[in-house]
């Protein structure tokens, strides 16, 4: 039933678009305003979540976002052959400076710290909790080439300058992709690039917003969210532009998706207990995430997951 409801949403979703002109309004919206909207509202919703509760959940890695599945692969297996992607795609290599921006649970800059051990990276999120996290795995791993640290995207302030910035599913919660490439572009060396992973439709773009009550997953998910479209990068390239881009099937997400909703069951005591101390109401909290997990799983199989997927872009400066 719920699968089945997830389903109608969706497909109501896209026979409410009218394509071109959402997608201009969200592109001049992009143009102007904040970098991120309602930051305080989705650390709340994600990612001041006690990391205890995603260790129960996600893979080994801690990787919230798609992973790449083969045959009978497991999510651990799935989490590092996206991540040996991500390396192959932005052609990282040992001894670069590496910034991971929005850098979650720290999968890749954990994952990338221990690989090239002469490259430094510096991992940056606006949650507090995901900061100690990364630090505290850093320094039980001993890697001492990274360095997490809480900033808001809103007022991006580094010193250094990089070979490759790597955002990986931080640019859905954004809102003025005009002035974090900009920003991006003067944070890269002159020969660095951007590399960028994004789930996407295939041409709609919409904002989350909370129109209705049906409207529950950006209520308690994704405020101040974007959905956007494939080809979104190709209006905003004044200061970086799109070298290569890749398409990633929605059936790998839909499969990622499903791998949380198992682990969710399989631990709900577990959770269960974690929630007790974060929420006021955890089985209404448990059965929120769930219905979450299983709404993504059928989301991105939509049409043999060509109407919702992942695209991976690689950036280089217009001037280089």
């Amino acid at each position: 039933l719920i699968k089945r409801a997830a389903l109608f949403l969706s497909n109501r979703r896209l026979a409410e678009s009218d394509i071109e002109k959402n997608k201009e309004k969200v592109i001049n919206l992009l143009s102007d305003g904040v970098v991120a909207e309602k930051t305080v509202d989705a650390n709340d919703q994600h990612y001041e979540v006690p990391p205890e509760f995603f260790k129960k959940v996600l893979g080994q890695r801690l990787k919230y976002s798609c992973s790449l599945f083969d045959n009978q692969i497991t999510l651990d297996e799935a989490e590092d052959r996206m991540l040996d992607l991500y390396i192959e795609r932005a052609d990282i290599l040992n001894g670069q400076e590496i910034l991971d921006l929005g850098c979650g649970w720290g999968s890749f800059s954990l994952y990338a710290a221990a690989k090239f051990p002469e490259s430094n990276i510096t991992s940056v999120s606006n949650s507090f909790d995901q900061i100690n996290f990364i630090n505290g795995e850093a320094k039980k791993r001993n890697l001492k080439n990274i360095k997490a640290i809480k900033m808001d995207v809103n007022n991006l302030n580094l010193d250094n300058h990089f070979d490759r910035i790597i955002s990986i599913e931080m640019f859905e919660h954004l809102r003025n992709y005009k002035s974090i490439l900009s920003s991006l572009s003067s944070l890269l060396k002159d020969n660095g690039k951007l590399f960028i992973h994004i789930f996407c439709n295939k041409e709609i773009t919409y904002l989350y917003e909370v129109r209705h009550d049906l409207d529950w997953m950006t209520k308690y998910f994704f405020l101040g969210g974007i959905m956007p479209s494939k080809d979104i990068f190709s209006y905003f390239e004044d200061d970086l532009i799109v070298t290569k881009q890749w398409d990633v099937n929605g059936v790998h997400y839909s499969k990622t998706s499903k791998g949380w909703l198992k682990n969710h069951y399989k631990n709900k005591t577990e959770i269960m207990d974690i929630f007790k101390d974060h929420y006021d109401d955890p089985v209404v909290w448990f059965n929120r995430w769930r219905i979450f997990f299983l709404t993504c799983e059928v989301f991105f199989a939509m049409n043999g997951g060509e109407e919702y997927f992942v695209s991976h872009y690689l950036f280089e400066k217009t001037n280089s």
